[in-house]
């Protein structure tokens, strides 16, 4: 079938591992869907509060997944604002609901499974109640528009996403709820695909590998781990701030260099710096990966990453080392969104874009698939494309265990048409249920 990539030819998993997968989800191949609770109905760029406490009906969501054919929902239960909606004890939860829960439970009745992500060093929530946990910038410099100073801590604007106050509730009030947010306003879309959210302007923080958030970050995934019946765990944003070349230069992590490296080692330039980075990263997916499995052995436990350049990226920029992350966490997630920087939608430049992405992530993942050494699950959008581009993505970026689609809110009746389809020509409803 035209756009069907065979990558066979490129990489080779462990078959107990394979099968390990296929019996935690109960299904030959994985057909997952997306789903951001606190992002509200409208698509990527809005934090909602108020949609997901009051107005976000799960049964509604299952049913639709049931009758697309998924079989996996893949539910974000803490978001890059910190958000967890989940009962807790330990972390933030604004939306005074327990959706984990309804979910676990509307899905004991369904053939969907419940895979849920959680972001891990992004956390705007918690970069305000503890900025002595967030990043520090080892040098000054200006990033879109963001002056930063040696020593500062990376707590910026946000790229996208925008806030609305809730009708009759001044900001005064809503900033005790939401402390991360600020007076300032996009009151127009921008013209980049990325400043196209309208709203209040939050900011966000990536917080220092090395210090106690880890701690806190271990303590929600025991709480999640515990208490529902989730058969996957995956963890976003697993990494530095990739917009960032100077993170993280806090003492906690210079000394630790220092120990590790010597004094010689030169910080943020040196094959000492990016070594120490990708370890730090190593290290907290390895604490993740007890917590799982001594909670539950049963769970799936998992990684996102992001395509790019290996070097000038990957470790670099983001201190993941695919062949150490995937030693660790049963299965690693791409993240392949070539068609959210540019559609046909949006006339013949944005389709271009996006189609010279697609190449590029393609020819990324070519070369560089030899290094996961565990099951690959790729994700991929549905919002902000069409359905023919989704598909093209669906197909070239399927590594034989299944595909995920991104996301659940901003699919459109035509795309839900072709999921549909896709599940009963494509991948075949008996390796399905």
């Amino acid at each position: 079938m035209k756009g069907v990539f065979n990558w066979s030819d490129y990489y080779k998993t462990d078959p107990e591992k394979i099968s390990a997968l296929k019996t935690a989800f109960k299904a030959n191949k994985i057909y997952a869907m997306g789903l951001m609770p606190v992002r509200g109905s409208r698509g990527f760029r809005k934090l909602n509060y108020e949609y997901a406490e009051k107005e976000l009906n799960v049964k509604e969501v299952i049913g639709k997944l049931e009758e697309s054919h998924f079989n996996v929902l893949g539910l974000v239960i803490k978001d890059t604002d910190g958000a967890c909606i989940w009962d807790t004890s330990v972390g933030w939860n604004p939306v005074n609901r327990d959706i984990l829960g309804e979910f676990c439970d509307v899905g004991k009745d369904s053939n969907i499974r419940i895979m849920v992500s959680f972001t891990s060093m992004n956390d705007a929530y918690q970069g305000v109640i503890h900025p002595d946990r967030v990043s520090i910038h080892g040098t000054k410099g200006k990033k879109s528009g963001i002056y930063y100073k040696n020593g500062e801590i990376s707590t910026h604007n946000e790229g996208e996403m925008r806030i609305d106050l809730p009708e009759g509730v001044l900001f005064k009030d809503y900033k005790k709820k939401v402390p991360f947010l600020t007076e300032n306003i996009d009151e127009k879309s921008g013209k980049a695909r990325g400043t196209r959210g309208e709203g209040y302007i939050p900011t966000t923080s990536f917080m220092c590998p090395n210090s106690k958030h880890v701690d806190y970050l271990l303590d929600l995934t025991e709480e999640v781990v515990k208490n529902y019946s989730v058969s996957g765990f995956f963890a976003d944003y697993i990494r530095y701030d990739g917009a960032f070349t100077d993170l993280c230069c806090c003492d906690r992590c210079i000394e630790k260099f220092n120990k590790n490296y010597g004094f010689k080692a030169k910080i943020l330039k040196s094959h000492e710096w990016y070594a120490f980075k990708s370890d730090t990263i190593a290290n907290y997916a390895q604490k993740l990966q007890t917590v799982i499995k001594k909670t539950n052995k049963d769970c799936t436990s998992g990684w996102f990453c992001l395509p790019g350049p290996k070097k000038m990226f990957s470790q670099k920029r983001l201190g993941q080392d695919w062949t150490k992350l995937s030693s660790i966490l049963d299965v690693a997630s791409p993240m392949e969104y070539p068609y959210l920087m540019g559609t046909r939608d949006d006339g013949w430049y944005w389709e271009k874009v996006g189609n010279l992405f697609y190449w590029y992530f393609m020819r990324n993942m070519k070369k560089r698939i030899h290094e996961f050494k565990s099951p690959v699950l790729a994700v991929t959008n549905s919002v902000e494309c069409n359905p023919e581009e989704m598909l093209k993505q669906m197909r070239g970026f399927n590594f034989g265990s299944g595909i995920a689609v991104f996301k659940y809110f901003g699919t459109t009746d035509a795309q839900w048409i072709a999921l549909k389809e896709y599940a009963e020509k494509e991948i075949g409803l008996e390796d399905l249920s």
